[in-house]
């Protein structure tokens, strides 16, 4: 016997076509940014509705937030007992390019730049784990004696993930070890080890 709620919610939703909606969002973001993308886009390519998204999302906002979560950003803290080499393993993360997810992103830019809520979404989803991998990263150099604190290095952390990401967004150039070493070296760990005042 089929439950009467079973029957009033119709037949069920098809994962896949989940999926496929996620990948028309993913794909138009990056072709024409996130004002241009529309819930009447995404389906059609599809071959769907826009009844079809909705049913899954209620905004655009949210459909958009689902298409950047769909790529994988979790990483685990490296410890390999140097600071200069979890800050490259972590780094690592990031550098292998994927040009649907780098499009995303830059698509992503000018409604971030404008608009809190999405800005805040995008970084809970996007620089959550990296924020508490770097947290754990500079704790284990602390406790090696590498630097002499381990916290409020907001403006450190944020250096390498900044210029990478215009690199790539930006100046389309590649992200490569030797610029990652550069960034590091030059950069990252000499403000990490600075004596301080």
């Amino acid at each position: 016997m089929t439950d009467a709620s079973e029957q009033r919610a119709g037949r069920k939703r098809d994962p896949q076509r989940d999926l496929d909606l996620i990948r028309a969002a993913q794909e138009l973001l990056a072709e024409v940014g996130y004002d241009k993308v529309t819930i009447e886009a995404v389906a059609a390519r599809i071959g769907a509705g826009k009844a079809t998204v909705y049913r899954r999302w209620k905004t655009k906002c949210e459909l958009m937030i689902d298409a950047i979560r769909a790529f994988e950003w979790n990483v685990a803290a490296p410890d390999t007992g140097a600071l200069r080499e979890d800050l490259f393993a972590l780094a690592g993360f990031f550098m292998e390019r994927n040009p649907l997810r780098d499009g995303v992103m830059a698509g992503m830019a000018t409604a971030m730049a404008r608009d809190a809520t999405i800005r805040h979404a995008v970084n809970q989803v996007v620089d959550q784990s990296r924020h508490e991998a770097f947290t754990t990263i500079l704790g284990n150099a602390h406790a090696r004696g590498e630097i002499s604190r381990a916290d409020d290095w907001e403006n450190v952390r944020d250096i390498l993930p900044a210029m990478m990401f215009y690199r790539v967004a930006i100046q389309n150039r590649p992200v490569d070890d030797g610029f990652v070493g550069e960034v590091i070296d030059d950069l990252t760990i000499p403000l990490l080890t600075r004596k301080q005042p």
